[in-house]
């Protein structure tokens, strides 16, 4: 692993600074900071173990070295102009777990049906909120009044006032959007 040479910043052999943000740990991380590494792993290891344990079950521990791997491998990814620190840790642990889980996921009744819930209820609506945050407000709102309002295109364009092809376009890429966020590397 590379180590940053200049003592006293986050990387290198210095001690990661436990005052630092997740987003300062990240960028330390992404220029190869051990220190801000063991930082950032000592903060989220409860929350990884706690995500990988509800949806990848008896593959708790491989989804959690995985999730731990990527955080070093792809730091240099985040941005802290779409969203927090933590919602970008916590999706990465979702979709790992996510991964880990598809290979042991029950088959279907035989009568058919839906396909059994991943997680408890209250985690798949975590992870769309965390998501929907991350959208611009015109995304967002319109995404919010067409699904949880149940409006059509032409309500949401009378309510907001503005062209019906605007809502259209929101709407599209306000969803592709939420596709990418919540689907990254899915089968």
């Amino acid at each position: 692993m590379r180590a940053d040479p200049q003592p006293g910043r986050l990387g290198g052999s210095a001690p990661a600074p436990s005052g630092a943000s997740d987003g300062e740990l990240l960028q330390a991380i992404a220029a190869g900071s051990e220190p801000a590494f063991e930082e950032l792993r000592r903060r989220y290891a409860g929350a990884v173990a706690a995500v990988c344990r509800t949806i990848a079950g008896s593959e708790r521990e491989d989804c959690e070295q995985e999730v731990f791997a990527r955080i070093w491998g792809k730091a240099a990814l985040f941005d802290q102009g779409r969203g927090s620190a933590a919602a970008w840790l916590l999706t990465l642990t979702r979709r790992a777990a996510v991964n880990a889980q598809t290979g042991r996921r029950p088959p279907l009744p035989l009568g058919g049906g839906q396909e059994p819930a991943v997680g408890p209820p209250g985690v798949d609506a975590f992870w769309l909120e965390a998501a929907l945050v991350r959208l611009s407000e015109r995304e967002r709102r319109v995404i919010e009044l067409a699904y949880y309002d149940d409006l059509s295109e032409g309500a949401i364009a009378r309510r907001l006032q503005v062209p019906l092809g605007s809502v259209k376009s929101w709407k599209r890429r306000g969803l592709n959007r939420l596709a990418s966020l919540l689907g990254e590397e899915l089968p």
